[in-house]
């Protein structure tokens, strides 16, 4: 995922650019009175929290020429904030002080809605099914059937060895935490064995035939690392 960030305080964005790579997200700067150009972002971070309305100007010409998610930062949660936050057609806001972990669930929800969203289509006269089957270098993925390939060989997986692999899978090489995989392929607020995600790691490694297909990023989480 790469995120534009609105802001004029140069320390804290240093800090927040730092923290976001650890979450595989890369995130460039801009101040709110520069140039308006800007190349292709996933979601825009605008920093509320700044004198002048040029960010707010720029994000709102760019969020709706191109379409994409935006996510406020505020200090204060005050009522105008929300009124802008749905004027410029926001996709979240994030109160000050906040973690890393909350931004960071607040870009990616942000970030999926854009890639979730159907792709405009003028009348089709007879739209062909979307291939179930994802395919990862050898690794093929059919989520119809809920069966895996690799060499074209069918690999046998547990229920959430598989959904494991599936949430990996849907950002290749992007580095997924450890709290999301178990909100996500277990259930919100997990409390079980501490464990418990790795031993699945592990397993799924000795599936598909070595370690090198799931990276672990120590503290952090797991990516999955397609073979050239």
């Amino acid at each position: 995922m790469r995120v534009l960030l609105v802001a004029d305080d140069k320390s804290i964005v240093e800090s927040l650019r730092e923290n976001l790579a650890r979450y595989g997200i890369v995130a460039d700067r801009r101040a709110a009175g520069a140039a308006p150009g800007a190349p292709p972002y996933d979601v825009v971070v605008l920093d509320l929290d700044q004198p002048g309305l040029g960010g707010v100007e720029f994000c709102r010409r760019l969020c709706r020429a191109d379409d994409v998610p935006l996510v406020l930062l505020t200090a204060r949660g005050e009522e105008a904030d929300r009124a802008l936050g749905l004027a410029l057609g926001a996709d979240g806001r994030v109160a000050k002080p906040y973690s890393v972990h909350e931004l960071v669930d607040r870009l990616r929800t942000a970030g999926r809605r854009v890639r979730a969203a159907p792709a405009a289509d003028p009348a089709p006269a007879d739209p062909a099914p979307a291939d179930p089957v994802r395919r990862y270098g050898p690794l093929a993925i059919d989520t119809r059937s809920r069966q895996i390939r690799l060499y074209g060989v069918p690999v046998t997986l547990a229920p959430k060895e598989y959904d494991l692999l599936v949430l990996l899978a849907s950002e290749p090489g992007a580095v997924v935490d450890r709290r999301h995989i178990l909100e996500t392929v277990w259930e919100p607020d997990f409390f079980g064995p501490g464990k418990t995600l790795d031993f699945h790691v592990a397993s799924l490694r000795r599936k598909l035939g070595g370690a090198g297909w799931i990276e672990n990023r120590r503290g952090v989480g797991f990516r999955l690392v397609v073979p050239a």
